[in-house]
């Protein structure tokens, strides 16, 4: 898709300018500066519509995980969203771009966690394979991680999805559990594949 400059993105949230640059500065909604004009990436924008905050403040990211992983599982996609509303500030992302040929490497790093579609797969969800990695990781890893994969922010491919947490610690498998990968699918808009996560969920 094409991007969008602030008028469009402001009409087509029905908000002001100037909370559609609250929203580029809180990370919400992904932009390219030139110059004095922002270019803001149009599926960062439909995800956003998507996830759009509801009346209440989404959890920090503590709280967040608490209720990500003690949470009873949602009954429908409707439901899913909703919690996904609630928890969208579980991890800090950055959409970066990693060369296709180091994903072996990313595949046994102990470091990452795999989230997304990868880890719905792995639960046994019936959806194809997609070009694009939820990679959770601890914020003490993340510097290092970048520079050894030479992730690039600045892509305009990006095929990464890193996802900082502050502690790991309670996720000790290769794979986030299966509502993770369903949250992670929403924040991608992908509903129809987190419906099909959703079932493994259940």
């Amino acid at each position: 898709m094409a991007p969008l400059s602030v008028d469009q993105a402001a009409e087509a949230l029905g908000v002001s300018h100037v909370q559609v640059g609250r929203l580029i500065d809180a990370g919400e909604l992904d932009a390219e500066r030139f110059g004095r004009s922002w270019a803001i990436d149009a599926d960062s924008l439909h995800r956003y519509r998507i996830l759009r905050p509801q009346r209440g403040r989404p959890l920090a990211e503590r709280a967040a995980w608490a209720k990500v992983l003690d949470a009873e599982p949602p009954n429908d996609v409707d439901e899913a969203i909703d919690l996904a509303r609630l928890v969208r500030r579980r991890s800090r992302n950055e959409r970066v771009r990693i060369l296709p040929a180091l994903d072996g490497r990313i595949d046994h790093d102990q470091r990452v966690r795999h989230g997304g579609a990868h880890a719905a797969i792995h639960h046994g969800a019936g959806i194809g394979r997609t070009v694009q990695r939820d990679l959770y990781i601890s914020a003490q890893d993340a510097a290092a991680f970048r520079s050894e994969f030479h992730a690039d922010p600045n892509a305009g491919d990006p095929n990464v999805v890193l996802r900082i947490v502050d502690d790991l610690t309670d996720i000790d498998r290769r794979f986030m559990p299966p509502i993770v990968a369903v949250l992670d699918l929403l924040d991608a808009a992908d509903t129809r594949a987190a419906a099909e996560a959703l079932r493994v969920v259940r």
